[in-house]
Parts: structure tokens; C-alpha cells; sequence
């Protein structure tokens, strides 16, 4: 009896929290900033903003991505883009861009340098060789509306902060993006809600490495990417380094500022979410405690209403059978109003919430491949560089 009352109470905390999210979801303010076209501070030109873009092999990618760079509406702008020992056609658009535009500059990295990671080398390198009071990080495969950059630095400078990085709308196609991608990133915004990264009373900090835009002054004091240059998810290490130094970190919602597409297929969610969360959530421990409240949070209410809809059906009219499924029942409902809120906030199909426990396993499956390359038993490929145990393997010892 004990086991179950204390199953029970755990399914009646979770109900309340999920009826707590579905109302706070709802509420105004609740995503924090909104940035869009029709909420652009209005401020006088800020300085140069220098837009670097990371670029490995992204050749079907960088022309689009420059185009949309190039149209920003901000008009002080330079635009850097670091090929990063790319070995496809990358660097021949570039050239081709910018013998047209001297506002876009080619610089070429043929190699990692030793204790750098690829993506943090090559944002240190375009850093480097910039000449703006701003610095706009954006990667090869988003595509930017015409006020992204003024948005952006207006914002900053508006509130007089540090650094902003803004939550995209996400660009979906097929079953697997629109079943799964809305669920993984939910949780990410349960661990880092844009309210608590914005409260600087606050330890919680992230960044979205698509859009990262820092003050020079404050990228310098803070040591730059050189300060996180062997992490594999640079963008929130960023973002944990300055606001740990004590300067303003902004997250916003980029309503319409920017899209991407982040992964085409299940292999690539499994290898991108399994890199974000092992990077996330730095620590094995943290790791273990974030695969176990996805499981209670996601998987369990479903659970708990199917197994005591049995109990009920066979004929067991105990008070603690009834009360797990009317609690289960109402977090199942509080957790579908919260998540088709999320779903059409990043632009899905609320209709995909039908598979919603089958996404949340395969949300599970990449926490736990997480768990295994923190524990080192792992490598994982990004940008064409493997990385095992925290550290680069070299080509001749790849598995």
C-alpha cells in the first residue's frame, strides 16, 4: 500500500506542475522577450556589427545564408566568413559573393589548432580578424529576415546588455522533424526558461549558437571563444562564462528573425540532441537527473492512466486506483494543452502531439546516448572533427 500512495503523490506533484505550465504558458510575458518586426527598438546606428558565420563544407547552404545577410536592413554592417578546412565549394561562393560585395571577406582555416575544438576555432579566428563594437554569430544554415541584425544589436542596446541569443523558428519537413524536434526542444526550454536565463539574480544561462550577438568589449573581457575553446556545445558554455563574470545575458524568442532547419533526418536528431544534451548538461549527474524528469514528466503520466484504466476495467474501485487516474488523467490534458502551445509557438503541426509518447522515448534514447559519451564509452562527429572523452581524436584513431 505504502509504494502505491507514495506513486500516487508523485503523479498528483506532476499533474500540478504540468496544469501550472499549460496556465503560465498562456500568460503574457511567459516566453520572455519577443522579438519581431513590429517590437525593434527604436535606436541610432550602434557601431559596426561584424556577422561571422562558421562554415564547414556548407556549400549547398552559404549562398542562401549570405543572400539574406547581405539584405539586412542595419547599415553598418561587415560580414566574415570563416571556411573551416571545408573541402567542398564552400570557399569558391564565398569569393564569388564578395568579389561583388566588399562587405563579405573570406578567411580560411586549413587546420585545428591543438587544444581548440573545430566550431569555438573558427568563431575565435572570424573574431579575431573583426572589426565591429558588435559581434553577430550566426551559423551557414540559417536564413535571416531583413531586420534580424537591427533587431538584434537595437535590442541589446536598447536594454543596455551584453549579450542576446534568440530561440529560432524552427524550418520542419517529414514525420520525424515535426514528431520529435518541438519535443526535444521543450526540454531545453523547461531546464533554461528564457525568464530565468534573463533574471541575473539567476545562475541559469544558455545560448543558441544559430544567433549570438555580444558586445566586443564585453566577448574581450570575458576571454572570448579561447575561454571555452574544448567545449563540444560552446554556445551555452559561452553564456554560462559571461553571465558567471556578471554581464547581462538576454535570451528572446526571434519571432520571424531568422530559420533553420536543424537536422534532416532521425540519424542527424540523434546525433545533434545527443551532442546538445551532453553539452547542456555538462555533468553525468546532471545528465541522469535530466533523463529522469523528462521519463516522470514525459512518459510517466501516460503510464500511470493506461495501467489504472486496467485496474478500473477489471473491476478495482479502490480510492487510490480512481485518484491515479483522475491525476493522471489531468496531467495527460494539462501536458497536451502545454505542448500544442509550444508546437505552434515554433511554428509545428499541434496535430503531430498524436505521437507525442513515442517522441518523448526517442527524446529519452538521445539523453541516454548522452549519458554514454559523457561516460567516454562514445565518440561523436561534428563538423567533421571526432571528439571522445572531451578531447579531439586524431583521423588515424577514428572507430
Amino acid at each position: 500500500m505504502i509504494p502505491e500512495m507514495i506513486g500516487v503523490v508523485i503523479v498528483l506533484a506532476i499533474t500540478a506542475i504540468w496544469v501550472y505550465r499549460a496556465i503560465l504558458v498562456y500568460l503574457p510575458g511567459s516566453r520572455g522577450p519577443v522579438l519581431s518586426a513590429e517590437t525593434i527598438p527604436d535606436a541610432p546606428d550602434a557601431g559596426l556589427v561584424s556577422v561571422i558565420v562558421p562554415a564547414k563544407d556548407e556549400q549547398k547552404n552559404i549562398g542562401e545564408a549570405l543572400e539574406t545577410l547581405l539584405a539586412q536592413d542595419y547599415p553598418n554592417i561587415e560580414i566574415l566568413v570563416v571556411d573551416d578546412r571545408s573541402t567542398d565549394g564552400t570557399a569558391d561562393i564565398v569569393r564569388e559573393v564578395a568579389a561583388a560585395d566588399p562587405r563579405v571577406r573570406l578567411i580560411q582555416v586549413a587546420e585545428l589548432a591543438p587544444g581548440w575544438f573545430g566550431k569555438p576555432h573558427a568563431m575565435h579566428v572570424g573574431a579575431g580578424q573583426a572589426r565591429g563594437d558588435w559581434l553577430l554569430f550566426v551559423d551557414a544554415d540559417c536564413r535571416q529576415a531583413p531586420h534580424s541584425v537591427r533587431a538584434g544589436v537595437n535590442f541589446l542596446a536598447a536594454n543596455q546588455g551584453d549579450m542576446l541569443s534568440l530561440w529560432p523558428v524552427l524550418e520542419m519537413h517529414g514525420f520525424w522533424e515535426n514528431a520529435v524536434q518541438p519535443v526535444a526542444g521543450s526540454v531545453l526550454v523547461a531546464w533554461f526558461r528564457p525568464t530565468w536565463v534573463n533574471n541575473p539574480k539567476r545562475r541559469t544561462a544558455f545560448a543558441n549558437g544559430q544567433y549570438i550577438c555580444i558586445r566586443r568589449a564585453t566577448y574581450e573581457a570575458i576571454g572570448g571563444y579561447d575561454a571555452v575553446k574544448n567545449e563540444i556545445v560552446e554556445d551555452i558554455a559561452l553564456a554560462r562564462c559571461l553571465k558567471g563574470a556578471g554581464h547581462r545575458l538576454f535570451n528572446a524568442v526571434g519571432e520571424d528573425l531568422f530559420t533553420t532547419r536543424m537536422y534532416d533526418s532521425l540519424g542527424a536528431m540523434y546525433r545533434g540532441w545527443t551532442r546538445i544534451y551532453y553539452g547542456g548538461f555538462k555533468s553525468l549527474l546532471w545528465l541522469l537527473g535530466a533523463m529522469t524528469m523528462t521519463f516522470l514528466f514525459t512518459l510517466m503520466p501516460f503510464g500511470v492512466l493506461a495501467v489504472s484504466s486496467v485496474f478500473l476495467a477489471m473491476g478495482d474501485p479502490s480510492p487510490l486506483t480512481l485518484l491515479a487516474f483522475l491525476a493522471a488523467f489531468v496531467g495527460v490534458v494539462a501536458l497536451m494543452v502545454t505542448m500544442r502551445r509550444l508546437f505552434i509557438l515554433c511554428r509545428g503541426n499541434p496535430w503531430y502531439l498524436v505521437f507525442y509518447p513515442p517522441a518523448a522515448l526517442l527524446v529519452l534514447t538521445f539523453q541516454g546516448g548522452a549519458i554514454i559519451r559523457a561516460l567516454g564509452l562514445r565518440s561523436v562527429t561534428w563538423r567533421g572533427t571526432t571528439y571522445k572523452g572531451g578531447k579531439v581524436v586524431p583521423p588515424r584513431d577514428k572507430p
